[in-house]
């Protein structure tokens, strides 16, 4: 076995109901708050968001709201909640919501405490200091894994780069994880959350600085998301889905902090950063099945594993084969979520590539692929992710 470091300083409260429990738990951390919550959440969750407001004001914890949050979140819209937070001198932040609300709040905690804007503590800039606001996360989807990740994804829409800050100091103090907030979502993105939690564990377990450790818990998600993921889908009011959704993110997020993605996350992200109305989880589908073309070699055991746990009946076959037949499995698991998708559904054409590809071979997380990509291998890649002319 070889040697390896496991961080996870996140308290974890997981548990239908455990959202009563958010007044007491932000006390700990601070008596003030921004509490940074998804406008969608406004509108359809109201009763939720006021089950979390009411438990703030009955500990004692002065609270402010700060509703401006964007799917794909924006660098404009980071710093306008930092703008208030400093206003108000809260002393803490919470994010509540999906991913989206999540990665704003922790931005935000890093925006409002230091010098400059949040673009300037990118994970190749400057690092964010323990002037960090204590941050607890909120989740009401399941995809990001960003309640136990040190993430913070979001877009510089003046430079169309989407990028992240990664830094210990973005680990949340606290995650209440309470799939009934999740019954609600539909179906779009559950699927397309639901597929990120599967990228997170599948890249994490494949990625060449993986762990005994990061193995265990991949395997364990990934078995979550293929068992109960079609089953939200089917049926989004299944709270043993929704829990298992929920536990296999939360393992996905301590994936994330203790090893990372690889190339489908280099080569997504530029993809919503220039078409900001594709989803995270869609630009991962997209990718997906030409990367797995591309990368299976290098990794055959690992591959033809999860082949298998999607296809039993590839267990009588060598593991060669079943790894060559994980594209089609994940070809034949994205048409069951309704999650199959080519890059020109998007309106997306191989004209628009350039500038895509210039900003996925910036990324890092392909040097952990079992096979890194050269530029070439990438650009192969993206035109792949068309549909046959």
């Amino acid at each position: 076995m070889k040697s390896f470091n496991y961080y996870q300083p996140t308290r974890l409260l997981f548990g239908s109901g455990r959202r009563a429990e958010a007044g007491a738990a932000a006390r700990e951390m601070a008596d003030s708050t921004l509490l940074v919550v998804d406008p969608m959440l406004l509108r359809v969750a109201a009763d939720k968001v006021e089950d979390v407001t009411r438990a703030l004001e009955k500990a004692g914890v002065r609270t402010v709201m700060f509703s401006d949050v964007v799917p794909n979140p924006t660098l404009d819209a980071i710093q306008r909640g930092a703008e208030v937070a400093k206003a108000e001198n809260v002393k803490s932040v919470i994010g509540m919501g999906g991913g989206s609300a999540i990665d704003t709040a922790k931005a935000i905690a890093v925006a409002a405490t230091h010098p400059g804007t949040a673009w300037d503590y990118l994970y190749f800039k400057d690092k964010p200091t323990d002037a960090t606001l204590p941050i607890m996360a909120i989740n009401t989807t399941s995809g990001t894994g960003t309640q136990t990740s040190k993430v913070s994804v979001f877009t510089n829409t003046e430079e169309n780069c989407k990028s992240a800050m990664w830094n210990d100091h973005l680990l949340c103090k606290v995650a209440i994880i309470d799939p009934e907030l999740m019954v609600s979502v539909p179906v779009r993105v559950t699927a397309a959350t639901g597929f990120d939690i599967f990228t997170h564990t599948f890249e994490s377990y494949i990625n060449t600085g993986s762990s005994e450790a990061v193995d265990a818990i991949a395997l364990d998600a990934i078995a979550r998301v293929i068992r109960s993921l079609p089953v939200a889908i089917t049926n989004g009011s299944n709270l043993s889905a929704r829990e298992d959704l929920a536990w296999a993110d939360t393992l996905a997020g301590q994936c994330l902090a203790n090893v990372g993605t690889t190339l489908p996350h280099a080569a997504g992200q530029p993809i919503s950063g220039h078409f900001p109305k594709v989803s995270h989880g869609e630009s991962l589908a997209v990718i997906y099945p030409a990367f797995a073309a591309f990368t299976w070699r290098g990794a055959v055991a690992k591959f033809a594993k999860v082949a298998r746990m999607f296809n039993p009946a590839l267990s009588a076959a060598s593991d060669e084969v079943a790894a060559q037949n994980f594209e089609l499995e994940i070809e034949r698991f994205l048409k069951l979520i309704g999650l199959y998708c080519r890059l020109d559904d998007f309106g997306i054409t191989p004209d628009d590539i350039p500038p895509i590809l210039v900003h996925a071979m910036e990324f890092p997380d392909s040097q952990g692929n079992p096979v890194v990509p050269t530029e070439e291998d990438m650009r192969s890649i993206y035109m792949t992710s068309f549909r046959a002319a």
